[in-house]
Parts: C-alpha cells; sequence; structure tokens
C-alpha cells in the first residue's frame, strides 16, 4: 500500500480514528504509550505486509540484529575496543542483506564483464547475470536508519533503547518505511517514549502537508511525466531539443515525486502526533551544488555527513583529504540509490563539483544578487544534467542522449494532445510560481494564512486541481526503488 493508492486515502482516516479513539480510552492509564505504540507497530507492519509480506520478515531482522547488538555494546561500554568490534559486526551483518539483495546481480555483472575483457570467462548462461534479484521494499532506508541509531550508540550520542517495542516502532514507523525521510534516533526516539496525545494543529497540519503532497505528485510530478517518459524510453528519435525539455522536466519530475512523497510522509506521521524531519527546502534555488545537497534529500545528505563524511575525517585534515572525503562520500550516495554505474557516475559528478567549488570558493553564497541569479541558474542546469545518468538505464544511453542535446540532433518532436500540453504547461508554471512565492515571498500564505476564510478557498481550490489537473493513478513514487 503506498501513500498515493486509493487504499490508503480510505484506510488512513479509519485507522487515525481508530488510533484517536484507542488514545482517549486509554489517556489516563499508565500504559497509554505501550498500547498507542504497540498500535501503531501493528499498523505499520500491517502496512509492509500488505505490499511485501517477505520485505516484513527482513525488516523484523534487521530491527532485532540492530537491537541486539547495541545491548550488548552498551553492556560492555568499559571494555571500548570489545565495545568497538561489537558495533563493527552489528554494521556489517546488517549492510549483508543490502549487499545480497541490492548489489550482488550488480557485482556478478561487474565481474563477468571483467572476465570477458580478460578472455578468462568461462562459459555461462548469458542471461544468469541479467536475472532480476528480488529487492526488499525501503531496504535503504531503513537499513540506514537502524545503522544510524547504532552508531549513535557507540558514538554515546544517545543511550541504548532498552524498551522492544518502542524501537521497532523507530525503525518501522509506516510512513517513512519506504522512501524516508530517514530518521535519527535523538529525534524520532523520545518523541515515541513521550507522552502520546494528538492536537488539532496537528491534524490541520497534517492535512495540509499531505494536501500539498498529492499536488507536488500528482499535478506536478505525474503530470510532467507524461512528457519525459517517451521521450527517455526513444531519445534516439527525438530532437536535440525535445531532449534538452525532457531533460529540464524530469529535474522537475524527480523533485516533485520525491518531495511529493516526503510531503506525504511528514504529513502522515503529524497526524499521529510525530514531528518528522523535513526532506526539501527548494533545492533549485540553490547558489551552489554544496547548497543543494543542504536543501534536496536533507535527511540522506544528513546521513552521510555523520556517519561518512565526518568519520573518514571531514575537513580536519587538509584541503587534499577534505576532497577525497568528499568523493568519497558521494560515490556512497550514487551507491546508495542503485547497484548501477550510472548512479555511481552521478555521485561522482556531484563529488566532483563540490571539490571544484571548493577549491576555488565558489561555495560561499555571493553578495551580488545578479551573480546569486547566475549562479542558480548554472546549479540548476548542472543538477539537470547530473539527473540524465540518475534516470539512464546505462552510461551508453547517457552519453546518447547527452550527444543529441549538445549536437542539437535533429529528429522528431513529442506530439502531444492539445489538453495534454495544456495540463503540462500549467504543471510547470505552477510549480515554477510556488517555489518562487514560498523562497522570495513567505508573507504570502495561502495554506496557513491566519483567515480562516482564505485557508479554506486555497484548500477547496488545490483540492480541485488535484482533482482536475492531478494524474489520479496512484503512480508508484520514483525513490521506493531504492
Amino acid at each position: 500500500m503506498i501513500l498515493n493508492s486509493f487504499d490508503f486515502i480510505i484506510a488512513l482516516p479509519l485507522v487515525l480514528f481508530l488510533y484517536v479513539i484507542i488514545l482517549r480510552l486509554c489517556r489516563n492509564s499508565k500504559y497509554l504509550n505501550i498500547i498507542s505504540a504497540a498500535l501503531l507497530t501493528a499498523l505499520s507492519y500491517a502496512f509492509f505486509i500488505f505490499y511485501q509480506p517477505v520485505g516484513a520478515l527482513l525488516l523484523f531482522a534487521i530491527t532485532v540484529l540492530t537491537y541486539t547488538f547495541a545491548i550488548i555494546a552498551d553492556k560492555n561500554r568499559e571494555n571500548s575496543r570489545q565495545r568497538f568490534i561489537m558495533i563493527v559486526v552489528g554494521v556489517l551483518i546488517v549492510l549483508t542483506p543490502l549487499i545480497l539483495f541490492k548489489y550482488s546481480a550488480f557485482i556478478n555483472q561487474l565481474l563477468a564483464s571483467l572476465l570477458d575483457r580478460l578472455d578468462i570467462r568461462q562459459q555461462t548462461d548469458s542471461t544468469d547475470t541479467q536475472t532480476k534479484v528480488f529487492i526488499p521494499l525501503g531496504i535503504s532506508f531503513f537499513t540506514f536508519q537502524s545503522l544510524g541509531y547504532l552508531w549513535d550508540v557507540h558514538r554515546n550520542k544517545i543511550s541504548v533503547e532498552k524498551n522492544f517495542l518502542y524501537y521497532m516502532l523507530f525503525v518501522g514507523f509506516f510512513p517513512q518505511i519506504t522512501s524516508g525521510p530517514i530518521s535519527k534516533a535523538d529525534e524520532l526516539l523520545p518523541q515515541i517514549r513521550g507522552k502520546r496525545s494528538i492536537t488539532r494543529e496537528d491534524i490541520t497540519e497534517g492535512v495540509r502537508l499531505m494536501l500539498w503532497g498529492y499536488f507536488m505528485k500528482a499535478v506536478v510530478a505525474d503530470r510532467v511525466a507524461m512528457f519525459v517518459t517517451p521521450v527517455y524510453a526513444d531519445y534516439e528519435n527525438f530532437s536535440g531539443v525535445t531532449c534538452i525539455i525532457a531533460t529540464l522536466f524530469y529535474s522537475i519530475q524527480i523533485y516533485g515525486d520525491f518531495a511529493g512523497y516526503s510531503l506525504l510522509a511528514i504529513g502522515v506521521g503529524r497526524l499521529f502526533g510525530f514531528k518528522l524531519i523535513n526532506n526539501f527546502k527548494r533545492p533549485y534555488f540553490s547558489y551552489s551544488i554544496t547548497e543543494f545537497w543542504r536543501r534536496w534529500h536533507i535527511s540522506l545528505s544528513r546521513w552521510l555527513r555523520d556517519y561518512v563524511y565526518i568519520p573518514l575525517g571531514g575537513s580536519r585534515k587538509g584541503k587534499g583529504r577534505t576532497h577525497l572525503n568528499i568523493l568519497t562520500t558521494f560515490l556512497v550516495s550514487g551507491i546508495w540509490h542503485g547497484a548501477n554505474l550510472t548512479f555511481i557516475f552521478w555521485g561522482f559528478i556531484h563529488g566532483i563539483i563540490q571539490v571544484v567549488e571548493k577549491f576555488f570558493g565558489f561555495n560561499a553564497k555571493p553578495k551580488s544578487r545578479v551573480v546569486i541569479f547566475f549562479r542558480i541558474v548554472l546549479t540548476f542546469l548542472l543538477t539537470s544534467f547530473a539527473w540524465i545518468f540518475f534516470r539512464m538505464p546505462t552510461l551508453s544511453d547517457s552519453f546518447g542522449m547527452i550527444r543529441r542535446i549538445f549536437t542539437l540532433a535533429p529528429g522528431a518532436s513529442l506530439s502531444l494532445t492539445g489538453s495534454n500540453t495544456v495540463l503540462i504547461s500549467f504543471a510547470v508554471v505552477s510549480f515554477i510560481l510556488t517555489e518562487v512565492i514560498q523562497e522570495y515571498m513567505p508573507k504570502v500564505r495561502l495554506l496557513h494564512n491566519p483567515n480562516s476564510f482564505v485557508r479554506c478557498v486555497a484548500i477547496v481550490a488545490i483540492t480541485l486541481i488535484i482533482m482536475t489537473v492531478g494524474v489520479l493513478d496512484a503512480g508508484q513514487f520514483i525513490y521506493v526503488n531504492f
């Protein structure tokens, strides 16, 4: 069950009503937190089992393993060496399913290619390395969330969570289980342990976040995808100009898709009384790639900073080491996104650009507004260029698309009906306008306007736009694949 499916939309009010009733019935009970945590955990696993029963078993196994190793490490806090060994063993064991499920086929393909080049590969069935491997839903997200907890316990940044039920909910909270945002233990666990309540503000804010999430997904991302998908699927027959438009539109599509999911996840979490980290902050207004990663997929950026970049030495060991650490961190980011050379190349591009920015001081914010404007445009174009590798299935296809773009190759234009042209144009224009207003005119608030009449009109208007302009086919989110 995905967050934009009709099944979920129908089930959510019923589940929320049940949850609120139980909170009210048990409000004076000393077991309120246990009961509510048990209910939310059951809902989370039911959500997961509905979509992928086998994945739920892996989620539970990862939860048990990280919980156990954290407890063992805590009992050995006086013996730092033994504590460190237990944490490392725990990390390696927890990473094993991720490697086996997500990267084994990719590793096999690389080895097979290498053996072919060396002309020493034994004859095997050519389909062996092409076999698709089952990838559990959200494996990257719940693995990273649990590993972050394990490492924070090791560094004494948090106390070990001894209540297994609370920890189960932390790792498997259903709004964020498939595509994040990735929560840190010191943010989410205190909310799970704390006194459970749902306020009127939680409900209204949750609904507003979800409404905007549906807008970003159905109106912006899925509508623009109607141009992007056919062009990228058959790019060799489309003109260079059409490929440029599709590439720029893909930047809008992936942002609308992932930001839409994050808003839905944060909104659903808020309905149940939890505040999850905001995952996006209008990234296409960034004046550098460095700034872009402070605004894009913020929870992953923070995770990579805290658990990869800083442990490698961060910026504490000279410029050369800093640059190497940046490259390593973004190679990890690329690998995390998918078992394909295209993702590695995408991460490498972002790492290289950030190294260049640091070397020349371009990561600092310019003082001139004119310079800021041109830097924003340049950053958006660089980001869009990198998205080509993210979107294409192979490096060969990626370079093929780039070649058609830079040579302005002749070819066909995408044929759209008049209504689709209007709807896609509306999606793009409304996306740009709302982003500009939120970035530069924060006082212009509709969904949060102090006037209740304005708020109601805005809610009704956005709902009507979603119903009339949105693509209401419950399309899958892009980041569910990661």
